[in-house]
C-alpha cells in the first residue's frame, strides 16, 4: 500500500476544515492515514515470513505460548494465517475423534470387537462420526486391500478386522492362512490361533512355491467340493468353512515368485463362489497388477495416503474426505472418514488347533521320516491335489537308476535299501567300477557325490534319476531343481523325482531291515 495516496486527502481535509471550521474532516484524514501506516506494516511483516507449509508439523501448547513445530505463534488468533487456524482446527477435530474411539474402543474390547451385522463375515472397523462402522467382507468384498505409508497403521488395522471376524463368527465357519513378508511381525501372533492353517515370512525356511501350489489347490478341491454337492457357491454348500488369506505387504509378496499372483489372481477371480476371501496390505498401489487391484473391492486408505493411489483406489473422492479420520474405508463408490483403536489381544489364542491334519498339510508337507513298507521306497506329494502316495519299487525295477545327493542327504541309506531289490547296488563307486557294471545286463543302482562327475555316455545309461539335497546352490540349480525349492539344511531323505518332491523310507528303520536280512542270509548258509 502506497502511504502517497493519502496526502492529497489530508491535504483537502485540512482546506475543508480551515474553511469550514469543521475540524472533523481533519480527524478523519488523520485516522485514516495512521490506519494505512499499520496495514502497509504488518503487510511488509508477512511477506517477510516464508509460506510455510505446517500441516505435518507437531502442535505444542503450553500456558504461556503456542507453537507449531517450532514456530512460536503470536498470543492472538488475529494474527494466525489461515492455513495454521485450519490445521489447528484440525488437530482438534482429530483430538476429540480419538478420544471418542478410545471410549468407545474400550467398550467393546471385552468382545474382542465383535459386530452387530448379521452377515456371513461382519467385522467392525472404527468409528465414524461417532457411529460403528461395520462390513461384510462377502458382500462389500469380498477381498479387501488396505493401502498406507509406513506408520500409518496398516498391521494394525490388518489385526484389528481379523480379531472382529473371529469374535463375530463361530470359528468352525473360518479358516486361516497368514503371509507376512515383513518377517512376521504383523501376523505371529495369529499363528497359535485355532483356525489358522499356516504362517509363512520372507525370512523363514519354507518351500514357499510348495506353498503357491498347495494354495492353488485349495481352490481346486474346493470346486470338486461344491460340484459333487450339486451347488454353484459356498452360501448353498454344506460343512465348508470360508478360508481368509492375510497377506501383509502384497507388493513383496507378489514380486517373490510368479505363482504368487498367479494364485492371488485365482483367488480374487474365483474365490467369492468358493469361499476364499483376500485380505492385503501395501505401502501404496505400485507393483501391483491392476488386474488384481480391480477385484480388491473393499479398500481403506491409512494415514497419509499418496494423492495418485487415492485417485486410483476412489477417481471421485473429495481432497476434504481425506481429512475426515484417520483412514478412509471406500466400497460400492462410495467413501466415509473414520477413526480405528490399537487392540490389545487376540481371542482364542493358544489353544488346539480345530483341524490339526489340514495345519499338517498347509505348514509342513512331506514327514521327515516315512514308516517302512516292504513294497515302496518313498512317499511322494502332489501339492495341487493335496494328496500323498506310496512309490512302490515297481516304479524303478529293471531300470538303471542313479542317486545324486551331497554329505548326509540319505544316499548311503538308500542304497541299503536297495539292495534288497536289486542284484547291484554301488554306493559312491570309481568310475571303472561303474562302467563295468553297467555293461552287465541286469539293472543296477547307484548312488553319488554332487561333487563327482560323470561323462555323458555313462550318464545316458541311467534311464531315471533321483536327486537328494545337493551341496549347494549351483548344484541344486545345474541338476534342473527350482531356486525357490533350495533348502540348505533340507532333511535327509528329502529327494527330487520326475519333478516332484518325495521322502524315502526312515533311515533308522532301513539299516535294522538291512541288519536283519544279513543276519538272516548268514543263519542260512
Amino acid at each position: 500500500m502506497r502511504l502517497i495516496a493519502f496526502i492529497p486527502a489530508v491535504v483537502i481535509a485540512l482546506i475543508m476544515a480551515l474553511f469550514t471550521g469543521m475540524w472533523q474532516f481533519a480527524l478523519f484524514a488523520l485516522l485514516s492515514a495512521i490506519s494505512g501506516l499499520i496495514t502497509s506494516a504488518v503487510l511488509r511483516q508477512k511477506r517477510k515470513e516464508p509460506d510455510l507449509d505446517y500441516s505435518d508439523q507437531p502442535i505444542w501448547l503450553h500456558p504461556a505460548a503456542v507453537a507449531i513445530g517450532d514456530k512460536v505463534l503470536p498470543r492472538t488468533g488475529l494474527f494466525f494465517r489461515e492455513h495454521m487456524s485450519d490445521h489447528f482446527f484440525n488437530y482438534f477435530t482429530q483430538l476429540t475423534s480419538a478420544r471418542e474411539v478410545a471410549v468407545r474402543a474400550q467398550a467393546l474390547a471385552k468382545d474382542f470387537y465383535k459386530a452387530k451385522l448379521n452377515a456371513a463375515l461382519p467385522f467392525w472397523a472404527g468409528l465414524a462420526e461417532n457411529n460403528d462402522l461395520e462390513f461384510d467382507l462377502v458382500t462389500n468384498g469380498p477381498h479387501a486391500l488396505i493401502v498406507g505409508s509406513t506408520g500409518s497403521g496398516k498391521s494394525e488395522f490388518l489385526r484389528l478386522v481379523t480379531c472382529s471376524l473371529l469374535a463375530s463368527k463361530a470359528a468352525k465357519d473360518i479358516r486361516l492362512v497368514l503371509i507376512d513378508f515383513k518377517g512376521g511381525a504383523a501376523l505371529r501372533p495369529l499363528e497359535s490361533h485355532p483356525t489358522t492353517l499356516t504362517l509363512i515370512t520372507d525370512i523363514d525356511s519354507a518351500d514357499h512355491e510348495r506353498f503357491w501350489l498347495y494354495l492353488q489347490g485349495e481352490l481346486r478341491i474346493r470346486e470338486l467340493a461344491l460340484a459333487q454337492q450339486g451347488v454353484s457357491s459356498i452360501s448353498e454348500a454344506k460343512d465348508m468353512p470360508r478360508l481368509i488369506v492375510l497377506a501383509d505387504e502384497l507388493p513383496a509378496i507378489l514380486s517373490s515368485s510368479p505363482l504368487a499372483l498367479q494364485s492371488f489372481e485365482a483367488i480374487a477371480a474365483r474365490g467369492r463362489s468358493l469361499g476364499v476371501h483376500l485380505i492385503a496390505t501395501s505401502q501404496s498401489l505400485g507393483g501391483i497388477p491392476r488386474s488384481l487391484i480391480t477385484n480388491l473391492a473393499l479398500r481403506f486408505a491409512l494415514g497419509v495416503t499418496d494423492p495418485g493411489d487415492l485417485i486410483a483406489l476412489m477417481p471421485t473422492l473429495r481432497p476434504s474426505e481425506s481429512l475426515l479420520g484417520r483412514a478412509i474405508a471406500i466400497t460400492g463408490g462410495k467413501s466415509v472418514g473414520f477413526d480405528f483403536p490399537m487392540i490389545a489381544e487376540l481371542p482364542d489364542l493358544g489353544k488346539p488347533k480345530l483341524d490339526a491334519e489340514a495345519v499338517a498339510g498347509w505348514s509342513f508337507g512331506l514327514p521327515l521320516e516315512v514308516e517302512y513298507q516292504a513294497d515302496v521306497f518313498g512317499l511322494m506329494e502332489e501339492p495341487l491335489s493335496h494328496g500323498r502316495y506310496f512309490l512302490p519299487w515297481a516304479e524303478i525295477l529293471g531300470k538303471n537308476t542313479l542317486v545324486v545327493g551331497a554329505t548326509k542327504s540319505g544316499k548311503t541309506s538308500f542304497c541299503l535299501l536297495a539292495q534288497l531289490h536289486f542284484k547291484t547296488v554301488l554306493d559312491c563307486p570309481e568310475l571303472s567300477e561303474l562302467e563295468k557294471n553297467l555293461s552287465t545286463e541286469s539293472a543296477i543302482v547307484c548312488a553319488i557325490s554332487t561333487s563327482q562327475v560323470l561323462p555323458i555316455a555313462i550318464q545316458r545309461k541311467f534311464e531315471q534319476v533321483i536327486y537328494l539335497r545337493q551341496s549347494n546352490l549351483d548344484q541344486h540349480l545345474a541338476a534342473g531343481l527350482p531356486r525357490s525349492q533350495w533348502q540348505e539344511k533340507l532333511p535327509a531323505g528329502r529327494a527330487w523325482f520326475r519333478g516332484k518332491q518325495m521322502q524315502l523310507i526312515k533311515p533308522a528303520q532301513i539299516q535294522a531291515m538291512s541288519d536283519s536280512a544279513h543276519g538272516q542270509r548268514q543263519l542260512a548258509h
